[in-house]
């Protein structure tokens, strides 16, 4: 019998190869096809709802050792290996998600409507809202994956 670290190691091992095998297979399907043009992304994300972001923010200034790179009056972000790490303000932005599920991944698109067309053509039932939610220059919408994690795509600026 391997050793129990031994044993973990090669078990991940051969989930690895398993998921690549599903993967190349094409055992991972889509409800739609995959359409040849891929999606213009500026920049990928994940944010955390906080309730005091000036308490968080030091928090996380100490953990990654730099300052933020982004900072507004209900959000707070660190550019993390080329990604943003941000902390926004459940009050701000009306979150109130539960204890510890407070995790979202967001991209930032380069083109808002052409990622939500694309979205109602993968996922028509699972959008949050029926379109784009502007708040000033910040434009977004959410969406759920199979699994029912929630995915958010925003830009910044004029709709284009």
């Amino acid at each position: 019998m391997l050793p129990r670290v031994r044993q973990r190691r090669y078990g991940m091992r051969v989930v690895t190869r398993l998921l690549a095998a599903a993967v190349t297979a094409g055992a991972v399907g889509l409800s739609a096809p995959v359409s040849g043009e891929p999606l213009a992304v500026d920049r990928f994300g994940l944010y955390v709802a906080v309730d005091d972001l000036d308490r968080s923010s030091a928090f996380y200034e100490a953990l990654f050792g730099r300052k933020p790179q982004v900072r507004s009056e209900g959000l707070v972000g660190f550019d993390v290996a080329g990604g943003l790490y941000a902390l926004v303000s459940k009050k701000a932005y009306r979150l109130n998600p539960p204890p510890g599920g407070s995790v979202r991944p967001y991209v930032k698109v380069v083109d808002i409507d052409s990622a939500l067309e694309r979205v109602k053509r993968l996922a028509p039932d699972r959008l949050e809202s029926k379109g784009v939610v502007s708040e000033g220059s910040f434009h977004f919408f959410r969406f759920r994956d199979p699994e029912g994690n929630v995915v958010e795509f925003f830009s910044l600026g004029p709709r284009r």
